[in-house]
C-alpha cells in the first residue's frame, strides 16, 4: 500500500507545525520594556514597605538614599500604620529617569482616622535596575513620614440619642 503523504510533503508538514509553534514562543522570550521593569520595581518596593518588610525595601533604593529611606519610616508599624498603597500614575522623564505617583492610605495607631497621601517618588535606571532616588509629599495629609503635626483635641459632645420610652 502506497503512503497517505509523500515524504517531501511529510517533510513539509512537520517543518510547517514545528514553526507554528517556535514562533509565538519567540514572543515570549522579549525582554521586558523599561516601563515595565519600573512598574514592577516600583510596586515591589511600595508593597514591602506596606506590609513592613523594609529590608526588601530597601534594595530598590539607591545607596545615597537609603538611610534618609528608612529614617522617614522608622514610625511604620509602631505609630502609624500604612493600609494600602497603590500606585496611580508613572511618567517617563527620559530613558533614565521617572516619576512614579504613589497614593497611600494610613491611620495612626491612637486614633481612628483614616489618611490619605499622594508621594511622588524619583526613580533612576541604573545599569538595568530601576532605583528609587528622591520622594516627596505631593499632597494629603501630614505626619506619614513623621512630619511634626498638630493634634486637634475636639471638646467632648453630650449625648446625642433621643430619649427612650418605654411602652407598656
Amino acid at each position: 500500500m502506497p503512503p497517505i503523504f509523500p515524504r517531501r510533503t511529510l517533510g513539509a508538514l512537520c517543518c510547517a507545525a514545528l514553526l507554528a509553534t517556535l514562533i509565538p514562543a519567540a514572543g515570549c522570550l522579549q525582554a521586558p520594556t523599561r516601563t515595565a521593569r519600573l512598574t514592577e520595581a516600583a510596586r515591589e518596593m511600595n508593597l514591602a514597605t506596606r506590609f513592613g518588610r523594609l529590608d526588601l525595601a530597601a534594595e530598590h533604593t539607591a545607596a545615597g538614599a537609603r538611610p534618609h529611606f528608612l529614617k522617614r519610616r522608622a514610625d511604620w508599624g509602631h505609630d502609624i500604620r500604612v493600609v494600602d498603597v497603590e500606585l496611580t500614575g508613572m511618567e517617563m522623564k527620559d530613558d533614565e529617569n521617572a516619576v512614579v505617583q504613589v497614593d497611600v492610605a494610613w491611620t495612626r495607631m491612637d486614633e481612628g482616622h483614616l489618611r490619605t497621601t499622594r508621594v511622588g517618588q524619583q526613580w533612576q535606571d541604573r545599569e538595568g535596575s530601576w532605583l528609587l532616588v528622591r520622594e516627596r509629599r505631593v499632597s494629603g495629609d501630614f505626619g506619614l513620614f513623621g512630619e511634626p503635626v498638630e493634634e486637634v483635641q475636639t471638646a467632648p459632645r453630650g449625648d446625642v440619642h433621643f430619649p427612650s420610652k418605654t411602652i407598656r
